[in-house]
């Protein structure tokens, strides 16, 4: 975790009565993470920027939604970190983007088949992803909790 995502996640609190959205950006390349945030933060949104997986997956719980890449340090990559995200009650309705690198059409199959809700390529302009993260807030909605089908005995009374 990096100094300024300690000090970020501290000001949650404050950003959130202001009115912005927490986005975790969870990206290895800390060039990448710092233009990110920078142009959210001027877009109004508050970035708490995370160098390693593990670390995201335990503050996602603080985020109004998840910017993660495929290819990040960490236990698991961020494919595993959708997945987990998803799995989790408490992370199971927030917003996941995938911003990477690897884009091939099968990368981007493997991460919607992880639950993210959108895929975007690099290079990807800042603009684009804040237009992305105002349409995914804006109509965020719950998602159900996977439910496994079981058989039903029918039963009749016979008279």
């Amino acid at each position: 975790m990096t100094a300024r995502s300690i000090h970020g996640h501290g000001m949650r609190r404050a950003a959130v009565a202001m009115g912005q959205h927490a986005v975790l950006l969870v990206d290895s390349a800390r060039d990448n993470r710092a233009m990110y945030a920078e142009f959210l933060r001027a877009s109004g949104f508050h970035p708490i920027e995370i160098d390693n997986t593990s670390d995201a997956l335990a503050l996602a719980v603080t985020a109004d939604a998840v910017v993660t890449g495929i290819r990040v340090a960490g236990p698991f990559d961020g494919l595993q970190l959708v997945r987990c995200l998803r799995a989790d009650d408490q992370t199971r309705s927030k917003p996941v983007i995938v911003l990477t690198a690897c884009a091939f059409h099968e990368d981007e199959r493997r991460a919607r088949d992880a639950g993210c809700d959108v895929f975007l390529a690099k290079p990807c302009l800042p603009a684009m992803l804040a237009e992305e993260l105002r349409r995914v807030l804006a109509m965020r909605l719950p998602r159900a909790r996977p439910v496994r089908a079981t058989r039903t005995r029918a039963t009749r009374d016979i008279a």
